[in-house]
């Protein structure tokens, strides 16, 4: 099982992270550790996945503070850092 503390490299950041950084994806921080876990796990099965995929996979998390859309983006981000 990973938890949101073995998601961080070594060197600094992930990609996810720094995304969810640079997109303004986090607020009070109470949904950020199973945002970051959903995510990292859609990204690991499904490198660029549609925006309803990202969606679906969040669906279980709730968050108050950001209404999802600057989270979305940050995975979108994160998928196309990662991407080919």
């Amino acid at each position: 099982m990973t938890t949101v503390e073995g998601l961080t490299p070594a060197e600094g950041l992930s990609p996810l992270q720094a995304a969810f950084r640079d997109c303004h994806a986090l607020q009070c921080g109470f949904c950020t550790p199973g945002m970051l876990v959903a995510s990292h796990e859609l990204l690991a099965g499904s490198p660029s996945p549609a925006r309803h995929e990202i969606r679906e996979a969040l669906a279980g998390n709730l968050c108050m503070c950001t209404g999802y859309v600057n989270i979305v983006r940050a995975v979108e981000r994160a998928a196309a850092a990662s991407g080919p």
